[in-house]
């Protein structure tokens, strides 16, 4: 399930960090649910005494950014992430402006199996292990016995309304998708409804906080909705970039043709995007 996407695709999508930025506020702007998933996620958590943190697909820590004022004032925060520039100098200042030490490591999250045993307080995984699944018992290894792992994710029907017009758009084109896309295949990978069963084996205690959510975007703003197209479109239009290239470009044109036509009729593009949070804590030991 890991490699559903390659680095590359991942990267494409991730490494602009005005786009990655806009994403988030493109979410905060037009989220109906408007709590902070982060504030959701710590809300109750004492992390005072948290000094060694991991944040594995950190970005330009989007996540780290809550964390302020809330670890222990020595702590160290280390960003694991395959974009590495861009997100290096945007996580490093995140952190360092909050008081923190920050390391940055440049690669892939299968960093984590190279790690010591028991290091960690805190780690995290913010929208990311679903990239990732395979690495849950790594992650509990270098968990210290009173860490806690945070993973914020999404529901497997996320971003249908638009999941379901790509497939529209493809079809003009003569482009029959089979079976799910790559996308559903990516939220099914580690999700709101499979996440505890692929947690539970690694930890002995695991909470699941729903955070049921979604965007609206009104016809006089569906700019907006054209900019959050853009900063998914690798993932989303993953099967046309492998089998018809030459047809991206007419794909996405009919994928916001057919996005407008909606708003028109209903007033509005409304995108589910329900999320959930996971905080486990007690990892398993297996073994010396």
């Amino acid at each position: 399930m890991h490699q559903l996407f390659s680095e590359e695709e991942i990267r494409k999508t991730y490494e602009e960090l005005l786009w990655h930025k806009r994403s988030r506020d493109i979410i905060l702007e037009y989220a109906l649910n408007r709590s902070d998933v982060r504030e959701e996620a710590l809300r109750g958590l004492d992390l005072g005494g948290a000094r060694e943190v991991i944040d594995l697909g950190c970005g330009y820590g989007f996540f780290t950014e809550a964390l302020g004022g809330r670890l222990h004032r020595k702590a160290r925060v280390i960003g694991v992430d395959v974009v590495n520039h861009r997100n290096r100098e945007a996580f490093v200042d995140t952190v360092t402006c909050m008081g923190y030490e920050a390391a940055f490591i440049q690669g892939s999250a299968d960093i984590v199996a190279d790690l010591e045993t028991a290091r960690f307080d805190l780690a995290i995984a913010s929208y990311s292990l679903y990239f990732f699944p395979h690495l849950v018992p790594e992650i509990s290894r270098i968990l210290k016995d009173t860490g806690v792992f945070i993973a914020v994710t999404h529901s497997e029907t996320s971003l249908g309304e638009i999941i379901s017009h790509v497939v529209r758009s493809m079809e003009e084109h003569g482009i029959a998708p089979a079976g799910d896309l790559r996308i559903n295949k990516l939220f099914k990978a580690f999700s709101v409804e499979g996440g505890r069963q692929l947690l539970e084996p690694h930890f002995h205690q695991v909470e699941c906080i729903p955070f049921a959510n979604a965007l609206a975007f009104p016809l006089d703003r569906f700019e907006a909705c054209i900019d959050y197209l853009d900063t998914k479109k690798h993932l989303l239009l993953k099967e046309v970039a492998d089998h018809r290239p030459e047809a991206l470009e007419a794909v996405m044109d009919a994928l916001v043709r057919n996005l407008f036509d909606h708003a028109r009729s209903h007033g509005k593009v409304v995108v589910s995007k329900d999320d959930g949070i996971f905080r486990c804590r007690r990892p398993v030991r297996r073994g010396p």
